[in-house]
């Protein structure tokens, strides 16, 4: 019955979003998973979805999540969708419900306060959220009916990952999808049709440099290497969307469905950092150990981390479980590249050098946490296709 409204409303011969079915009751765990999906509709606007009862229950949200707990935003309930569609990203056809874009925006895991049923019965939920981009404590609370819809106000609470609108507001810092870097350019509001677009890679302010080591290092025999100190922060570079393989010269490797985790080593002090700067080396302890046992003077290192399933593919669910139950012997760190080693920028330094540096540096670890990310030589259809017969999420090209 939960999907009826959703199934109903929806020509699944024609739009490309998941059919789904209930699962049945929530599983007894603290932790379950949400999703922000930024939606190019009649009006752009942000659908909060949170997995309760088999189903994604949802909100929108026409001008997105606030971290400023003086702010409250309207969140006005919808019909409840299937679980699938929390990695759902696409265009649905114009003539039918929800046309326009679809991108994930946000994902993770949100932990209920209390009873998560009773609560979004009585229309006051309190929870917290560990996502890619929000975290922290949040509230739902429910004020009146305007015809069919409920409306909510979906609020911050005061806490450290709270931020003053006027100082950080997170849905235009933030603006692109957490799955494939994609954002959405808004349509006019006419015959324009709306579109997709293209992230472009985020500029890194280049350190401020610094005379050589006199320390013997690997990376100052790399070509392009200059002597530099090490950031504080570090923005990776993203990924672009294409529709087709991209000729020229490029390596493949396997995209994983995981969260993108980088690790800053400072005289063998590890943190570990997702893209948008959070640390979470508290939820790693046994990457951090791996890492600090590599050795390395400083550096900057970029990888994913993952969970595997039984037939040893990504399991995103799986991820979101180990971090639930502080079960990090189960995530595997897997390394691509390294953009800073031991007192060097390696950004200009050619792509099959810089992992050649990283594979030697991990050839030093005896932990079975730690892979290196190997790249593929063949064509890169036949890889595609070897990806999607294993249902990876896909390749990722590096020139």
């Amino acid at each position: 019955m939960a999907l009826d409204e959703y199934q109903r409303m929806r020509d699944f011969a024609a739009t490309p979003e998941p059919s789904g079915k209930a699962r049945g009751r929530s599983r007894k765990v603290q932790s379950l998973q949400y999703c922000i999906q930024k939606h190019d509709a009649t009006r752009l606007h942000y659908d909060f979805r949170l997995e309760l009862d088999g189903t994604l229950k949802s909100w929108a949200i026409p001008k997105g999540p606030s971290l400023d707990p003086s702010v409250r935003r309207l969140a006005v309930h919808v019909e409840d969708h299937p679980l699938e569609y929390a990695t759902f990203e696409g265009s649905i056809p114009a003539g039918h419900y929800g046309a326009g874009d679809v991108i994930v925006w946000d994902r993770g895991v949100w932990i209920p306060q209390g009873d998560p049923q009773e609560g979004y019965r009585k229309g006051k939920l309190k929870f917290s959220l560990e996502g890619e981009k929000l975290a922290g404590s949040w509230n739902l609370v429910r004020t009146h009916m305007d015809g069919k819809k409920e409306q909510w106000f979906l609020i911050k609470s005061r806490d450290e990952a709270a931020r003053e609108e006027g100082e950080y507001d997170v849905v235009t810092a933030e603006p692109n999808s957490v799955l494939s870097d994609r954002t959405l350019v808004p349509r006019k509001r006419g015959p324009a049709k709306a579109r997709v677009a293209e992230a472009p890679a985020k500029p890194v302010k280049a350190p401020a440099r610094k005379r050589a080591s006199r320390k013997k290092s690997d990376a100052v025999k790399l070509e392009g290497a200059v002597p530099a100190e090490l950031p504080e922060t570090f923005k990776p570079q993203l990924a672009t969307l294409v529709d087709a393989v991209p000729s020229g010269d490029w390596r493949y490797e396997i995209k994983f469905d995981g969260y993108r985790m980088l690790a800053r080593i400072d005289a063998g002090k590890v943190a570990l950092f997702t893209r948008n700067g959070h640390d979470w080396t508290a939820k790693m302890p046994q990457q951090a150990a791996a890492l600090a046992g590599l050795g390395l003077e400083s550096g900057w290192l970029d990888g994913e981390v993952v969970v595997p399933n039984e037939e040893g593919a990504p399991d995103f669910q799986a991820l979101q479980n180990a971090f639930e139950a502080g079960r990090s012997g189960s995530i595997l760190y897997y390394l691509f590249d390294v953009p800073y080693l031991n007192g060097m920028d390696l950004r200009d330094v050619p792509l099959e050098q810089r992992r050649a540096a990283l594979r030697e540096v991990l050839e030093g670890s005896d932990s079975e946490l730690l892979r290196f990310s190997e790249d593929f030589t063949e064509q890169p259809d036949s890889i595609l296709e070897s990806a999607c017969q294993m249902k990876l999420e896909g390749l990722i090209g590096k020139r």
